[in-house]
């Protein structure tokens, strides 16, 4: 039997051609094996770079997040900062509406009145010194602790608002008030009117009450509260009570003076303010008169002194008027 080599096809022996055989063998299997080597290689690089493009849109996903979120934020913190600036524009506005009004209509400050937490505290202080009074916050409630024979007999919440129209939500708000502050009379102070109004009025539990009678009627609901310490009434006897005196002050009987009480002392309050724009106004011109007068003699004098000195006399001018600083009157 002829051998001929696999490779070169030469004659060779059985032995010389099983051993090319062997050789041959062992050469695929090194080569099978580096074929295998190769594809798994192959393999993990295109996994490599699958997995890097995978980590490089996962990190431009991320960034573009990222971003987003930043200008979410920042956006959010520019809507905040134009929201609060928006708020304290709009209350700059009302102030001066509110200004505004006050020009037109002749009203100064001090006619605001007891419509004014600060000067509520004032005058309730000042008509009431054995009782204890508290202001809760910039503008928050009024609290008026009745005392009898040292200890509290109860308290009487007021809330104070100076606006044109007597909202609902004021009055829920005074009401909310009275329960949370577990207040035996609830008064909203206004300066506003709705239908019906004429200075005096229950809703909801509380009372609302023109400025010109909320010491009239914090008198009556503080005595009422020092009755109902010497009688010894518990909180339900004390909220019957207290019920039953709101229903009586605000009937017609009692109602009506009332309502006459506050329709002159407002009338009465303007007379005031009118009759002291009037003093002011006179003043001034009195002033004025003193103030001419005085820069005219001594103008005249030292026109002598340059006349005397060879010099030209100044030409008289109109004397620069210096303002009356009087004190604010108080209501």
């Amino acid at each position: 039997m002829k051998y001929i080599c696999p490779l070169c096809k030469t004659p060779l022996t059985e032995k010389h051609f099983h051993d090319v055989i062997k050789i041959q063998e062992k050469k695929e299997k090194v080569q099978r094996g580096d074929l295998e080597k190769f594809k798994k290689q192959a393999t993990a690089a295109k996994e490599a770079l699958a997995a890097g493009k995978r980590r490089e849109k996962e990190i431009k996903l991320k960034a573009k997040q990222d971003a987003e979120s930043a200008r979410k934020q920042a956006t959010e913190a520019e809507q905040r900062k134009s929201s609060i600036r928006n708020k304290r524009l709009m209350a700059r506005i009302g102030k001066l509406e509110q200004e505004k009004k006050m020009l037109q209509t002749h009203t100064s400050p001090q006619e605001i009145g007891l419509a004014d937490e600060k000067v509520l505290v004032s005058r309730l202080e000042k008509e009431f010194p054995d009782d204890e009074i508290q202001k809760k916050g910039q503008e928050g409630d009024v609290l008026h602790f009745v005392k009898f024979n040292g200890e509290n007999s109860g308290c009487i919440v007021y809330e104070c608002k100076r606006t044109d129209r007597i909202a609902t939500a004021h009055i829920e708000q005074i009401a909310s008030d009275k329960k949370t502050r577990q207040a035996n009379y609830g008064i909203l102070v206004t300066t506003g009117t709705r239908k019906g109004f004429s200075g005096l009025d229950q809703e909801l539990g509380v009372f609302i009450v023109a400025q010109a009678g909320v010491l009239t009627l914090a008198r009556i609901c503080r005595e009422s509260l020092v009755t109902m310490a010497k009688q010894r009434l518990d909180a339900a006897e004390k909220e019957a009570a207290a019920k039953r005196l709101m229903d009586y002050v605000t009937s017609p009987a009692c109602k009506t003076p009332l309502e006459e009480v506050i329709s002159q002392t407002e009338h009465a309050l303007k007379n005031l303010v009118k009759e002291m724009h009037q003093h002011i106004a006179g003043w001034k011109e009195r002033r004025e008169i003193y103030q001419t007068i005085h820069y005219d003699v001594t103008h005249i004098q030292k026109n002598v002194s340059r006349v005397m000195s060879g010099k030209e006399p100044l030409k008289l001018e109109k004397p620069p008027f210096e303002f009356l600083a009087l004190p604010a009157p108080r209501i």
